[in-house]
């Protein structure tokens, strides 16, 4: 039968993805294709089952199979027949490890799943923040839907997620549910109160108006020791719990009402709270507050993302001392244990390969990693092997929006560190941390100016642009899983 599908869909232009091709029921088969770069869903069936928004109005019948062919593009409301009719939908987590895999462009989620086959992985495939989808002018419905087409291109029928990152707002939150993502990762960097903003006074008034439930916290643990497996010990510091009563009690505000909402909206989910913004290190003392306060409010979350030791740049590899990464972890590892079992997860994951052994190692291999411009940033190495001419249009376009670029992302990167004529003749020059971070943060103004011209290339060299992509996140799991 596939073969005589294929044969008709090549008459008629289209390329066929023969992974694509399943059965769901004796009467029902659907596949992905391909025409004029723009990739439909197709259905063979003996029954009256359609989707809506057919491109052909009138059903083709294929008499040698004794099958009608029609062809969709994958709307929502065709997501929401696939999802109720066949299971085809982002669900929970339900693995030890679990990787975010955020698709800027929409274009290399069968990459993602081909990377993760041979890994006892969790992926988390439509991972998109409000700031990406700004840039990128997509929506978390558009995100969704390009997730779901990779899945059905590359024949996946494992379990995979949709992660709603850094919701700052309830609107943001409202389009996430309506899309139907299944994890919400919270961040509560604009909420959190900067203490330096204040005077010591200031601050002791602050400290007497806290509320019943952080007061209680501080009389809990002040002054607790806690002794870890390793026999390694720390005491909990009430003035520094006091500082994190009065840095995050806000911010838990925020979280109650937002979980309020998802428990009253959506069924199952996964929860994450990012507390790794900023320039402060998570204390254990912040640890030990955020996670007892939103225990002590009955709000089950999934994962915590501390601030960890060192920089967490983008593009780039960890900048630090990893043996002190590695005492904090610990710290947190064991906290995570004594407050609930959540996992530990690491944000800005992208090309951190000096740290994920000890990661894995330190969180028992059971923890969630974040990455995103990690899988742009192979778009742009292969721009660079295919056409030379508009990798030095982007470089230029990037170099001359470089300090508004620098506004959405913390790099330490600076226009005079780069060379206004780029030598192409480098073929390294795309691995060079600044040329990296150049062009991770500038895929906004980069795709404002020049889409039409970056889609025409990844289109044309698709599986060269997917064979990037695996290579680079298989990259990431070799190390992470590491012996």
């Amino acid at each position: 039968m596939i073969n005589k599908v294929a044969e008709y869909l090549s008459r008629e232009g289209f390329h066929f993805y023969e992974k694509s091709f399943r059965k769901f029921s004796e009467d029902i088969y659907i596949f992905v294709v391909k025409k004029a770069n723009e990739k439909s869903i197709g259905l063979l069936t003996q029954r009256d089952f359609t989707l809506s928004s057919p491109y052909f109005t009138e059903r083709k019948y294929l008499k040698e199979i004794g099958y009608y062919l029609n062809l969709y593009p994958l709307t929502y409301e065709n997501f929401v027949i696939l999802k109720d009719k066949f299971s085809i939908a982002p669900s929970p987590c339900n693995k030890k490890v679990s990787f975010g895999m955020g698709d800027r462009l929409g274009l290399v989620t069968a990459a993602h799943i081909r990377a993760v086959q041979n890994y006892d992985v969790f992926p988390v495939l439509a991972q998109q923040s409000p700031r990406e989808l700004m840039k990128t002018h997509r929506s978390f419905k558009e995100a969704i839907l390009k997730a779901i087409l990779g899945v059905l291109e590359e024949g996946y029928t494992g379990k995979f997620g949709a992660d709603a990152d850094h919701i700052k707002d309830e609107n943001y939150l409202m389009e996430a549910i309506d899309a139907g993502y299944t994890m919400y990762t919270l961040d509560l960097s604009d909420m959190l109160v900067k203490l330096s903003d204040y005077t010591e006074s200031q601050l002791k008034e602050k400290a007497e108006k806290l509320n019943i439930t952080s007061k209680r916290i501080i009389e809990k643990f002040k002054g607790k020791k806690f002794v870890m497996p390793t026999e390694e010990a720390f005491t909990v510091s009430e003035e520094e719990l006091y500082k994190s009563a009065l840095t995050y009690e806000k911010a838990m505000d925020f979280v109650e009402k937002v979980y309020g909402i998802l428990k009253d909206k959506v069924k199952n989910f996964d929860l994450e709270i990012s507390i790794d913004e900023g320039d402060k290190d998570t204390t254990v003392e912040d640890h030990i507050f955020v996670a007892e306060y939103l225990h002590e409010k009955g709000i089950d979350f999934w994962s915590l993302a501390p601030k960890f030791p060192g920089e967490f740049q983008k593009a780039i590899d960890y900048i630090g001392d990893v043996d002190k990464f590695a005492v904090e972890l610990k710290k947190h590892q064991f906290l995570s244990r004594e407050f609930g079992g959540y996992k530990l997860s690491l944000h800005s994951g992208s090309d951190k390969f000096s740290i994920y052994k000890v990661f894995s190692e330190i969180t028992e291999g059971e923890f969630h990693i974040k990455t995103s411009g990690t899988s742009w940033l192979q778009a742009v190495n292969l721009i660079f092997e295919k056409d030379k001419k508009l990798f030095k249009e982007l470089y230029q376009i990037a170099l001359y929006n470089l300090e508004e670029s620098k506004k959405a992302y913390k790099v330490l990167i600076d226009k005079k560190d780069f060379p206004e004529n780029i030598n192409l003749e480098d073929s390294q020059i795309v691995s060079k941390p600044e040329i990296k971070q150049l062009f991770h943060i500038s895929y906004g103004v980069l795709l404002e100016e020049r889409k039409k011209q970056i889609f025409e290339v990844l289109n044309k060299y698709e599986e060269e642009h997917y064979e990037f992509v695996r290579k680079n996140v298989e990259n990431h799991f070799k190390e992470i899983f590491s012996k």
